[in-house]
């Protein structure tokens, strides 16, 4: 089997497991959620993204927020 990277959105992900998962555009710019967005929802989907990682998960973040910060 090659190396590969798939690119999907988080509702595509359910249910599915990778070894390395980078979840981007959390923080910052772009950053979720987007203005009138559900905040529940997208943390909800933000932990199911986090879990689909089995061996390591990437957060990106970017900006000048305290989480972009930490980082």
């Amino acid at each position: 089997m090659h190396d590969s990277i798939k690119v999907m959105t988080l509702h595509v992900s359910k249910g599915l497991e990778f070894p390395v998962v980078a979840l981007v555009a959390l923080v910052g710019a772009g950053r979720m959620p987007a203005e009138g967005e559900d905040e529940r929802e997208t943390a909800r989907l933000r932990c199911a993204g986090g879990t689909r990682a089995t061996q390591r998960l990437v957060i990106g973040a970017s900006g000048s927020g305290w989480f972009a910060a930490l980082s």
